[in-house]
């Protein structure tokens, strides 16, 4: 039978641990100090123990370093009882498993059980073979550490999980390790079971010095250091005690550590017990293993600060052609202003010729101005700074705007401009004005790319989701799709695109070649632009054709609920936030459908308040059927608002600030501190409203 030994001086906890391991005809017996402790380990047969890390008497971290010689000889297993949010690495790493504060039983037994198991298999090997139970223990230790590399690309903390690694595997004395970050940065990282006296500290520096010139005989060297240019790191378990010069004398390991073909650093351990031939091969194998992980991580910094110059140059290049495109509008304002009043007569009489020529100077002037729209625009997009006015509307109204717009154009050139509209189509969230620019930019390019005689049809129609062809959607991540989307179609006549140019015909600054396209010019912005305008509008926007014989092109937009829309507006929000750095709170309030006082009701009929709404505030009133709900997101708003807010709910609820009470549900959630992603507040936000309906009805 196996006998635990319960360490610790809370009583309630100890009881706890006790009955449960009885109950599983497992004998437990407790030690409140650390004298109890060692004497029960010599008197009695103990299997494993189980450690309160938050024992007031002693310092439970420092015993279970002490217990390390009786776990090597005897096999006996250290469980830590922690709490959740512990700091204390050191009795993690001495300890062979741990849990949690408030003990499960069951996780409890099941620890226990499983470590119990290992015991006994430990306990096999060590009968037979004790230097092969010390080899599985480092084997393990070379694994899990060898899996903790491969999670970093940090190059510090691959060096701290090296320095744990040997720790473990080797319980070092003293170990040293310099690292070269680079010319400037080098640092002497010193981790050591005592504190260290100034004059060895010296000689470590001295003697790291020395081994790394040493590595380089007859070679040149790849930085010059000395003494001063070491920068020291010092990890010391128990300062009290100090280490001097004859810690030199204990049994030592060295390794180099290179990155690639690079000189990283190097590492020495010194020990007070011989190190075996398995424990030189412990060290050299994690030393090498270090290798690969660290050239990964130098890579990703180099990538990093790469990508950094590359943000701040695409920043430089759209905040240019933002100064440039303001810089160009000025002028060319003043010039069209002078080509139209020259052409009215007010300066003088022209002749035919002169105004041949202020025609073709104010027909450039246009096509300028529309150019440096077009990048204006796109810059806006880019950067996300394109305002954007979405209201509850159809979507026939632009597209009847933009058709009687070019009837004139397309009757110069002969060609039938109709439209074929839904008359029930639903109504959804757009913005009008962007729609007519894209709208107006397709409608354009159809009349230019159409000849003489052609035909321009301009369509809506409502269709769901399944009727979207995906593979036509070119360079699309992860798209969301809902369940009806109106659709908008410009089918031209005209010269059609080859199909190998399809892809390329919303890559900006395209022009898909054909003797056509390059008489009627353009900057090739228009459909990036229409495309990153519908994209922000939720929908998807594609092209069909075949050269020669005409072209489509067709955008979605999706029919949304005001939950839906709401629920869209949140992502931008939280995108927002996370790049400002700022919080974000989100309330919902739900109530039983036919109740009275209705909060829902009073708040949407503006006859209470919880908040201050301003342009930023968004919120939403919605029926899922049982209950009214009102969701409500407040960007830059802290915990001190979120507090605020919940008491003057709790004020209408109590009945404090009106004669009736309100009979409601709330949670409220903050961004980055509830979830870090408008999925995870939205889901915790459902979650917490759920929690207290159940509440209520238990």
């Amino acid at each position: 039978m196996s006998n635990v030994l319960i360490v610790g001086d809370n009583d309630e906890l100890n009881t706890i641990i006790e009955s449960a391991l009885k109950n599983n005809s497992i004998t437990a017996s407790i030690a409140l100090t650390e004298n109890d402790v060692l004497k029960k380990l010599e008197d009695e047969h103990v299997s494993m123990i189980i450690l309160d890390a938050g024992i007031k008497s002693f310092d439970a971290a420092i015993l279970s370093r002490k217990l390390k010689s009786y776990t090597h000889l005897e096999n006996i297993l250290v469980l830590a009882v922690i709490e959740p949010d512990i700091d204390n690495p050191d009795i993690l790493r001495t300890t062979n498993a741990y849990i949690t504060k408030p003990v499960n039983e069951k996780i409890l037994l099941a620890t226990v059980n499983s470590n119990l198991k290992l015991k006994k298999s430990l306990d096999i090997l060590s009968q037979n073979n004790s230097e092969l139970a010390k080899s599985l223990y480092q084997l393990d230790v070379l694994y899990n550490t060898s899996a903790q590399f491969a999670g970093s690309l940090d190059k510090q903390k691959l060096i701290n999980i090296l320095i744990d690694g040997l720790d473990k595997s080797l319980s070092f004395s003293l170990s040293y390790t310099l690292v070269f970050n680079s010319e400037e940065k080098i640092d002497l990282i010193i981790n050591s079971l005592n504190d260290v006296s100034p004059r060895l500290l010296h000689s470590l520096k001295m003697r790291a010095i020395l081994s790394y010139k040493a590595l380089f005989d007859k070679k040149e060297i790849p930085y010059e250091i000395n003494v001063d240019d070491i920068n020291v790191i010092k990890n010391i378990k128990h300062p009290l005690e100090e280490y001097d010069l004859n810690i030199l004398k204990f049994d030592n390991l060295f390794a180099p550590i290179r990155v690639g073909e690079k000189f990283f650093g190097l590492i020495e351990v010194f020990r007070d017990t011989e190190f075996s031939q398995e424990d030189t091969t412990c060290f050299q194998t994690l030393a090498r293993q270090v290798s690969l992980p660290l050239e990964n991580a130098a890579l990703y910094e180099e990538i990093k600060n790469t990508n950094t110059k590359l943000e701040k140059l695409e920043r430089l290049k759209s905040e240019f052609t933002s100064i440039v495109s303001h810089e160009l509008r000025t002028p060319l304002t003043a010039i069209k202003n002078s080509l139209d009043i020259m052409l009215s007569g007010k300066t003088g009489e022209t002749t035919p010729a002169m105004n041949k020529f202020l025609d073709m100077a104010k027909r450039n002037v246009t096509r300028l101005s529309g150019i440096i729209n077009d990048l204006l625009d796109l810059t806006k997009v880019e950067a996300g700074k394109m305002d954007f006015r979405f209201e509850k509307g159809s979507i026939n109204a632009p597209v009847e705007f933009v058709k009687n717009t070019f009837e004139n154009l397309a009757k110069e050139k002969n060609i039938t401009l109709v439209s074929e509209t839904e008359p029930e189509l639903p109504e959804t969230y757009i913005d009008s004005q962007r729609l007519e620019q894209v709208i107006t930019n397709l409608v354009s390019n159809a009349v230019k790319f159409t000849n003489e005689n052609g035909s321009i049809l301009i369509k809506t129609e409502t269709i769901s989701a399944d009727d979207i062809d995906r593979e036509k959607l070119f360079d699309v991540k992860n798209p969301v799709f809902y369940k009806n989307y109106v659709k908008v179609s410009v089918k031209d006549s005209g010269i059609g695109i080859a199909q190998e140019d399809i892809p390329k015909v919303f890559d900006k600054f395209q022009q898909i070649e054909n003797s056509l396209s390059r008489k009627n010019g353009g900057t090739g912005l228009g459909l990036p632009i229409a495309k990153q305008l519908i994209e922000a509008h939720s929908g998807f926007i594609w092209v069909e054709s075949e050269l020669n014989c005409g072209t489509t092109f067709s955008f979605v937009i999706p029919v949304l609920s005001e939950k839906e829309k709401f629920e869209q507006d949140f992502v931008q929000a939280v995108e927002k936030s996370k790049t400002s750095g700022n919080n974000l709170l989100l309330l919902k309030i739900s109530e039983e459908s036919g109740v009275n006082p209705s909060m829902s009701d009073d708040l949407k009929e503006n006859k209470i308040s919880i908040i201050r709404k301003t342009t930023n505030t968004k919120e939403v009133f919605y029926d899922d059927g049982n209950r009214k709900n009102i969701m409500v997101f407040i960007p830059e708003a802290d915990k001190f608002a979120r507090n605020f807010i919940e008491k003057k709910i709790e004020s209408y609820v109590e009945g404090e600030t009106c004669s009736e009470k309100y009979d409601i549900v709330y949670s409220t959630v903050l961004f980055p501190e509830d979830g870090d992603s408008a999925e995870a507040l939205l889901k915790k936000t459902d979650e917490l409203i759920e929690m207290q309906k159940r509440g209520r009805n238990e």
